[in-house]
This record gives C-alpha cells, structure tokens and sequence, in this order.
C-alpha cells in the first residue's frame, strides 16, 4: 500500500495542473471575447476570405466561402487567384472596420466577422455580389445570411465571377447534407455517407446554390 501513495500524489498533481490549464483556457477565451478589435489594417490577403491585421490577428470573412488558392502540392481552385486578388483591391492596406456576430472566432482562432472598407462597403457582400465567393451556411443562420444569399443568386442568374467562368463536370443528380448545407456528386463516397434523414437531392449543381448549399471541398461539384 505505502508504494502506491507516491503515484496517487503524482496522479493528483496531474490532474490539478490540468485543471489549471484548462481554467487559464477558459479565462483567457472569455477575455479576448470582450476585447475583439473593432477596426484594423489589412497588411496580407491570404484569399478571397481571409486577412492578417497589423496587430496579428487573422480574420475570417463570416457567412462566405471563396474559392481556395495554391496550398502545398495542390492547385488552385478554378478563380481562387482571381478571388483573392479583387479581395485585394479591397482591402490591402487599409484600414477596415469590423463587425460581429453570434460566432465571433472559430476552430482556428481567426476572427470572424464582416469586414467594412473605409467607405462603408462590406466586403462579404460585394465578394459574394461579383461572384468570387459563395455563402457559407450554418444551422444556426448569420443576420446577413438572406442578404448575401440573395446577392449569391443575382451572380449565379448574371454568370458573375465563377458562376460564369468556371465550367465544372456535370454530374446526373447532386447529394446534399440538411446538417452541413454542402452537396456533393452522385458518386462521391462522401455524399453517399449522408444519412437518409438528412440528405436532399438537387438535380441541378444550380438549385443547390441557390438553396444557400455549398459545394464539398472532395468532390468539387
């Protein structure tokens, strides 16, 4: 019994270290929560939706999706560059103002938020109106979610941006997920995972948009 008594001290610093970490964690998430910048300047464009401030924080453009660019070995999505390039135009060394919503940082520890150019311009809205970037949904739905959908299915019915310049393989019939609000191909073994309850079938790629899905990063439809 006496050899045990040291692994059980050492088991209950453990876990009081733990403890301490995790609160420290919580405390300074809730802390950076009340101090989120409300304006900053834009000193690197990553892509068509995310930006480095001077101060180092990193910014996700909330409720849109724009295509990728060049990471590692793979290619850019078909105007990925292009996107990236009119966010650009943008913002790049600029002063943006910020806004917030529900979800105000994710996974990643980026910022998310709506980005408002110097004259007032939210850059979400106007990436999503020339068709370089596509809304991003989520079950629990942004306050501009219906205005950037609507601005998403103007550039679809005027061929803007990607809607128009890209020309991806058809495909017979595409699977949507209701949960993630992202379509897939028919034959995506991805698509074909999602369960019964949740899928939805569109027989275009373009009803799907419309309906504010995305397409899967996987398959690219």
């Amino acid at each position: 019994m006496m050899e045990k008594v040291p692994s059980l001290r050492k088991w209950l610093r453990l876990m009081t270290a733990c403890a301490g970490i995790v609160a420290g964690l919580f405390l300074a998430a809730h802390g950076r929560a009340g101090s989120l910048p409300s304006s900053g300047l834009v000193v690197a464009v990553f892509d068509g939706d995310t930006v480095l401030l001077a101060d180092g924080n990193k910014v996700r453009y909330l409720g849109i999706d724009a295509p990728e660019v060049a990471h590692d070995k793979d290619p850019a999505d078909c105007f990925g560059n292009e996107a990236r390039k009119a966010n650009a135009d943008w913002v790049l060394h600029k002063k943006v103002r910020l806004e917030y919503d529900k979800e105000r940082v994710d996974s990643y520890g980026r910022l998310l938020a709506y980005v408002f150019t110097p004259d007032g311009k939210c850059v979400n809205a106007e990436m999503t109106r020339a068709g370089y970037a596509c809304v991003l949904r989520f079950s629990d739905p942004f306050s501009r979610f219906k205005e950037l959908l609507d601005l998403q299915r103007e550039a679809i019915r005027s061929h803007r941006g990607m809607w128009g310049g890209c020309s991806p393989a058809s495909s017979p019939y595409y699977i949507g997920n209701r949960r993630s609000f992202v379509f897939h191909r028919d034959a995506c073994p991805y698509g074909k995972k999602v369960s019964r309850r949740a899928r939805v079938q569109f027989h275009t790629r373009w009803r799907g948009l419309e309906e504010g899905f995305r397409p899967a990063r996987c398959c690219k439809p």
